[in-house]
């Protein structure tokens, strides 16, 4: 709880202030250690659904945004690392001026940086790739896209983290789910499999993405800011490396980038910067709830928000609409709701809560070893599209 640290807003975190804040979550790689949760340390009803709603909104309106951006200034890996470097910059300088509390960056605190490096990077990749899918198809290939998500990640944190698998019913949901989505996309501008590689990509790497974030979540005993700064600061270094040698590696195509910038006006900067200031709302909203849901929970509520994102689109980018198009979007929120009543503590993680630093050496490796194939698979297919 923010509120309930007074003075310096960067304070080192005591043990017990860890296990009076800390949500359920299992351990990756390691034995969990149970801990007693402190009654107050739960979060209200109220302000899970303000988190939930602040996320649906930031969300939905980030999808069309960044189609909006694309359209007008076509790097995706640019536009990708705007939505983290801003992000860092602001919360540390409000944390140094007293305004959020925020964990200090210090060099004994080195470890913790190195332990989100896995998880921001993988982030960034699926926030890449699913750039990709949106630049080279449409919102709608983007949300059967999404839709597919939960399914892998609901096996993939019960073995990981000690998350119930959903029961037969939480399964029908998800199926409604991913039924809705395809049916809004049949009578729509349909599935285009043109960005089938960064689909593939996409798909890979999320669930495991999902899993490993909610473990460091659990286990680092950063504070709700200080998540947000630690992530943004990793994906916004590893975005920047990417930019600059996969994207903007040639004088010509940084000139080219310059010009579309400074020449076009309104309508080429102002999604540009709506993107990046989205970006920082996302950030927030999203380490909050990933900190009181599960893992699949979250990546239902992802495919939830992006359904409100198809009423912006459908005003904004002009979709076809009709009876079937409206019918299977709320199909699609029928089985969200529905795997959310049915699934067991309402969505709210039920893993056994792990101690603090309880990350092992292997498992750190093997998260390394997960994010650097998908740089080399994302650098393959960003090579593939220039030479093609």
């Amino acid at each position: 709880n923010l509120g309930h640290h007074r003075g310096n807003p960067y304070r080192p975190l005591s043990p017990a202030t860890v296990g009076a804040s800390m949500p359920p979550g299992g351990s990756l790689g390691g034995s969990a250690r149970h801990q007693p949760v402190h009654p107050e340390a739960l979060p209200s009803s109220a302000r899970v659904t303000l988190l939930v709603c602040g996320h649906a909104i930031s969300a939905s309106l980030l999808l069309v945004v960044n189609k909006w951006a694309l359209q007008a200034f076509p790097f995706v890996w640019v536009l990708t690392t705007l939505q983290f470097l801003p992000a860092a910059v602001l919360v540390w300088l409000a944390g140094v001026m007293g305004a959020i509390e925020v964990d200090r960056l210090e060099w004994k605190k080195l470890k913790k940086l190195v332990s989100f490096g896995p998880a921001a990077g993988m982030f960034f990749i699926t926030m890449t790739a699913g750039n990709a899918v949106v630049k080279h198809s449409n919102v709608d290939t983007f949300i059967v896209m999404r839709s597919l998500v939960p399914i892998p990640c609901a096996f993939l944190e019960s073995l990981a983290l000690g998350e119930p698998c959903p029961r037969p019913a939480s399964w029908v949901g998800l199926c409604m789910l991913l039924l809705g989505a395809l049916l809004y996309a049949s009578v729509n501008r349909g599935v285009t499999m043109s960005s089938s590689s960064w689909m593939i990509l996409f798909l890979v790497m999320m669930p495991v993405d999902a899993v490993l974030i909610k473990h460091l979540i659990n286990t680092t005993g950063l504070s709700q800011w200080g998540l947000v700064l630690y992530q943004n600061l990793v994906a916004a270094c590893l975005g920047i490396f990417c930019t600059l040698s996969m994207e903007l590696s040639s004088e010509q195509v940084r000139a080219s980038a310059w010009e579309k910038l400074s020449s076009g006006g309104l309508w080429t900067v102002g999604p540009v910067v709506l993107s990046a200031v989205l970006g920082i709302s996302v950030s927030y909203f999203q380490m909050s709830v990933r900190k009181v849901v599960s893992s699949t929970a979250f990546m239902v509520l992802g495919v939830s928000n992006k359904l409100l994102a198809l009423l912006i689109n459908q005003l904004a980018m002009e979709a076809n609409g009709g009876f079937v198009s409206v019918m299977s979007v709320l199909l699609s929120i029928g089985g969200a709701v529905g795997f959310q009543q049915t699934v067991k503590g309402k969505g709210l993680s039920q893993a056994p809560q792990a101690a603090p630093h309880s990350n092992s050496e292997a498992g750190s490796l093997k998260a390394y070893l997960a994010m650097i194939v998908g740089l080399i698979w994302a650098a393959y297919l960003n090579i593939s599209e220039r030479l093609g």
